[in-house]
C-alpha cells in the first residue's frame, strides 16, 4: 500500500510536468504561412468584362417621365438595359454609334421609386452604372 502511495504521488507530481511539456512545445510550434492563391477571374478573352458607364444623367422630363442621358466612347453598337431591383428589365432599347456618336437620350418613361440599374452592353463590354429614384 506504501509503494501504491509513493507511485500515485509520483504521478501526481509527473502529470503537471508532461503537461508543461507539451504546452511549452505547442507555444513553440510556428503555424505555416497561408498559401497565396492567384484567383482567376476569366480564362477566356471574349468573356464580357465590366467597366462603369460615365457621363450619365437621369432627369425628371414632362408627365412623371425621366430622361437618361450618358456619353460613353464606344466602338460599336450596344444595347441599353435599365432592370430594377428585382433584375425585371423596366427599359431597353439600341445604341447606335451612326454618325460617329459620343452621347444618347433616351426617354424612359415612368420610373417608381427604386434603385435601377443601367447597363449599355456591347459583344465584350458591359458599362454600368447605379441610380435611385426616389419621390
Amino acid at each position: 500500500m506504501k509503494m501504491m502511495k509513493k507511485y500515485a504521488s509520483a504521478l501526481m507530481l509527473g502529470l503537471p510536468l508532461v503537461a508543461l511539456g507539451f504546452t511549452s512545445q505547442a507555444q513553440n510550434t510556428k503555424i505555416p504561412a497561408p498559401a497565396q492563391e492567384h484567383i482567376l477571374v476569366s480564362e477566356n478573352p471574349t468573356e464580357n468584362r465590366k467597366e462603369t458607364l460615365s457621363g450619365i444623367h437621369l432627369q425628371p422630363a414632362q408627365k412623371g417621365t425621366f430622361l437618361l442621358d450618358f456619353s460613353q466612347e464606344l466602338d460599336e453598337d450596344a444595347t441599353l438595359e435599365v432592370k430594377n431591383t428585382a433584375g425585371r428589365t423596366v427599359f431597353k432599347k439600341p445604341v447606335s454609334i451612326t454618325d460617329n456618336k459620343k452621347a444618347w437620350r433616351y426617354n424612359v418613361g415612368k420610373l417608381p421609386s427604386d434603385t435601377y440599374l443601367v447597363e449599355v452592353k456591347t459583344s465584350d463590354t458591359t458599362y454600368w452604372t447605379k441610380f435611385k429614384v426616389s419621390k
